[in-house]
């Protein structure tokens, strides 16, 4: 294949002496009488016919010829529409906002928490301090009876210094005055500084009338040393009456505070 194709080469060379002095007749004589394996006579600028031959491409040759790269697409650049302006109006808003303007705000915010903090730390104290008043009054009537009276009226008919001191009834006669003494004085405390209207009224009526259940349990014991049953009739419906006050003003307060 070499030798044919080396052969190939020195004729064209040779005939193309020839073509530059020769028509168009003996170009077209070259031309068929080459064989046709992909080789092409050389361009010589000569006639029509001759010129037409020589201007086209040559056959391809799978030996010798190179792939085309693939032709690729260029990628058309992807239009994005302009930024709008609409939040430069917000950003210039934020920026005509003085600091001294936030701070005022996050005082206030401050402010107002420790408000809610401080009311809800007050009712929840006004809660217990009128839950332990309550809890003295409930322990008092549960241990006032008939018998503890009488043993009170004995005592009070003996000279001071042949009383009973050491007894049960004495301890819980003493403690029974302890403690409406300290319900009275929270009680009290939550008449006067208690921001409940409803708390105030209750507890001021509570009071009182925890008072008067005391002064009549007195007077009680009182009339049953002297031994005068009119005057122990009328201790004792004095007595009652100011029982039931008692426990009138105790519901009503419970009702008030929540209890």
């Amino acid at each position: 294949m070499r030798r044919r194709t080396a052969s190939l080469v020195v004729l064209l060379a040779g005939s193309s002496l020839l073509l530059t002095a020769c028509d168009g007749e003996v170009i077209d004589a070259v031309e068929s009488a080459l064989p046709s394996n992909g080789i092409s006579a050389p361009d010589t600028g000569g006639g029509d016919e001759g010129g037409d031959s020589a201007g086209e491409a040559p056959a391809d040759n799978p030996e010798t010829q190179e792939p085309a790269p693939p032709q690729t697409e260029e990628p058309q650049p992807v239009e994005t529409p302009a930024a709008t302006d609409t939040t430069e109006p917000a950003a210039s808003e934020d920026e005509g906002v003085p600091p001294w303007v936030w701070v005022l705000l996050g005082a206030v915010v401050i402010g107002l928490v420790a408000w809610l903090v401080a009311s809800r730390r007050k009712d929840s104290g006004d809660r217990d301090l009128a839950a332990q008043a309550d809890g003295q009054l409930t322990w008092v009537r549960s241990q006032v009876n008939d018998p503890l009276v009488r043993w009170r009226g004995q005592q009070l008919a003996l000279p001071a210094d042949q009383r009973d001191t050491d007894s049960e009834q004495s301890r819980t006669w003493a403690l029974i005055d302890q403690r409406i003494t300290s319900a009275t004085t929270d009680l009290l405390t939550l008449e006067s500084g208690s921001k409940n209207d409803s708390v105030k009224q209750s507890a001021s009526l509570l009071r009182q009338a925890a008072e008067s259940y005391r002064g009549s349990l007195d007077a009680l014991a009182k009339a049953v040393s002297t031994g005068d049953q009119s005057r122990m009739t009328q201790a004792s419906e004095g007595f009652t009456a100011d029982t039931s006050l008692l426990d009138q003003a105790r519901t009503r307060f419970k009702q008030a505070a929540k209890l």
